[in-house]
């Protein structure tokens, strides 16, 4: 299982990482519409269950994916790093689209508990995640590279549009997914796993 690490802020300027697998990412962003992301979850449930405790804002976030693959299913980590020193809390799916060669919105990822990845166990609600200063939280997306049925190819999605959950704003990530099955998302869950099962 091979990880490669993509560094992302939230700029429009590109950046390059230096590693073994350096790769360059352009990252530019955007304000979201509510059709283009579909619901963010929760706002009043975080307020309610974390009194005190305002949901993340789009500009104290840093985002950042990594990406690895087994037996056909491929999977991005998106983390979300509090860089701002007043804590704030993330809670729910994050909105992630996937984007053809020209940009525009072709997919929308279904919000899961978990699939082939572990997110949130089946019964368990998705979890108030408060991340202080330099503290993160982290989302799972999956696809999978093996077609289906009568099909002998796939469509791929060069890059991923993420919106922070219960925000606005997005990133565009120039990662690409393939499509052999629908895009899907789990919740943000705490530190930096993807997972509430570490």
């Amino acid at each position: 299982m091979v990880a490669v690490t993509f560094a992302v802020s939230c700029s429009s300027s590109a950046h390059s990482v230096s590693s073994p697998t350096s790769t360059t990412v352009t990252v530019s962003s955007t304000t979201a519409s509510t059709s283009s992301t579909g619901p963010t979850s929760s706002t009043v449930l975080s307020s309610q269950v974390k009194a005190g405790v305002p949901n993340c804002k789009f500009s104290q976030l840093s985002v950042t994916a990594t990406g690895d693959s087994a037996t056909g299913h491929i999977g991005v980590l998106v983390r979300f790093e509090n860089t701002r020193t007043s804590t704030c809390a993330l809670i729910g799916y994050p909105g992630v689209a996937g984007l053809d060669a020209a940009g525009r919105q072709v997919v929308q990822a279904a919000r899961t508990l978990h699939g082939f990845i572990p997110g949130v166990p089946t019964g368990q609600r998705p979890p108030v995640v408060v991340v202080a200063d330099g503290q993160s939280a982290s989302a799972f997306v999956e696809g999978t590279d093996v077609p289906q049925g009568n099909d002998h190819a796939c469509p791929t999605y060069p890059r991923l549009l993420v919106t922070p959950p219960n925000t606005m704003q997005s990133v565009r990530i120039d990662m690409a997914m393939p499509g052999c099955s629908p895009l899907q998302v789990h919740p943000v869950a705490p530190g930096t796993s993807g997972s509430l099962n570490g």
